[in-house]
């Protein structure tokens, strides 16, 4: 609901009649009470400037359906919405379930375990040749041997 200037205004003049009145009984000068009034008045326009510039963004509850979503909630949805993406390839390899070309995703599920675990190793973690032989108990020839093997399949796409 908008902001109702009438009939804020008429409160605001009724609320100042009363309250300039105390000012004065309390031996107040007219400057001073006349800057408080235009301080209280500048706060009225801010904040109606603020509520005629604003929206509710709250999302609608069960019952509504979701036309019924604030215009805001529409525009922004996505950016403050997080969505969960599902990867079906092993947990240690989620990182493949990302890949969005086809050919690529299949040529890399195809690939045995212990290769995924040293392409994803050397390629995703940053380990170098010696820390992947290192880590899986093998020598350094064999490594990379295994990793010209699989640059090789992945170089065709």
């Amino acid at each position: 609901m908008g902001f109702n200037y009438g009939l804020e205004k008429k409160n605001f003049d009724s609320q100042w009649a009363v309250t300039r009145k105390q000012y004065e009984d309390a031996g107040m000068s007219s400057e001073a009470i006349q800057a408080m009034y235009d301080y209280d008045w500048s706060v009225f326009n801010a904040t109606r400037a603020y509520q005629n510039h604003t929206q509710e963004i709250a999302a609608p509850s069960f019952e509504q359906s979701e036309e019924s979503y604030s215009p805001l909630m529409n525009k922004y949805q996505e950016a403050i919405s997080v969505t969960d993406h599902y990867c079906e390839t092993n947990s240690r390899f989620a990182w493949i379930g990302k890949i969005e070309d086809e050919q690529l995703l299949s040529a890399l599920e195809s690939l045995s375990e212990l290769d995924l675990k040293i392409l994803t190793l050397y390629v995703y973690v940053g380990y170098t040749e010696s820390e992947i032989a290192g880590e899986l108990g093998g020598s350094k020839i064999a490594i990379h041997k295994r990793i010209e093997k699989i640059t090789k399949l992945l170089k065709n796409f």
